[in-house]
């Protein structure tokens, strides 16, 4: 409950300057990639080349906020035509590497780089690309501050998102630097759905309940879900 104390039009101001601060975060990212985007193209063919693979797949990782931001990344691409999964970094080490498989490309968030679980996991899997068949072909790409780091040391390329600070000076809790990072995976995904032409039928097909589909629905002049035989009848497919 409000009290007389409480400065709700100083407290409007002050999300309004998180927000500024965020945006301003964006913006300073994008300009520098328009000037210089070497690194980030290194990524991408590595993207290219994992989408373009039948049966291969993007495996995003993380612990913390940056693995939460790494299951909306995720969500994303498979939302979009991409396919994906989430790995917690941690439960990798436990038994989860299973879901890795050969051609797949391995996103490691960790805004510092170095992160000491995904640092880990980046390591053994690459010492596993020289010792066992099934990872020789996987691809590790880091996603933080800087590629100068012990995480950055372990991967094929680097996705950078870079900041100067986060909104608050007291508290070190993610905040631009997780915007930023979500900012940039969601860009990615969808220059790689306009990139395989996915439209609002394929768009559909993934979302056949919820407002986000219906608009896509309505494009569709046949239920997205059933293909129509020869002799008529609407079957599953």
């Amino acid at each position: 409950m409000l009290t007389p104390t409480d400065d709700v039009d100083g407290a409007a101001a002050a999300v309004a300057s998180s927000l500024s601060l965020v945006s301003k975060a964006i913006k300073q990212h994008a300009d520098s990639l328009r000037q210089n985007s070497h690194e980030l193209q290194a990524a991408l063919r590595i993207l290219f080349t994992v989408t373009d693979t039948p049966g291969s797949k993007i495996v995003v990782t993380g612990i913390g906020k940056s693995f939460l931001i790494g299951k909306k990344l995720a969500a994303t691409l498979t939302s979009v035509g991409t396919r994906a999964v989430s790995l917690h970094a941690t439960e990798a080490l436990h038994g989860d590497m299973g879901i890795i498989g050969s051609g797949d490309c391995i996103i490691a968030l960790s805004n510092s780089g170095e992160t000491e679980e995904v640092v880990r996991l980046a390591s053994i899997i690459h010492s596993m690309r020289s010792q066992r068949a099934a990872y020789m072909n996987v691809w590790l790409v880091g996603m933080g501050r800087s590629q100068n780091s012990s995480l950055g040391h372990w991967c094929d390329a680097w996705i950078s998102c870079p900041v100067d600070t986060e909104l608050s000076d007291n508290v070190s809790a993610p905040t631009v630097s997780s915007s930023l990072m979500l900012a940039v995976g969601d860009s990615i995904a969808i220059m790689l759905m306009n990139r395989r032409r996915f439209g609002p039928l394929d768009f559909a097909r993934n979302h056949p309940g919820g407002a986000l589909g219906q608009p896509s629905q309505q494009q569709t002049s046949t239920p997205p879900l059933l293909e129509l035989e020869g002799d008529g009848d609407s079957k599953p497919r």
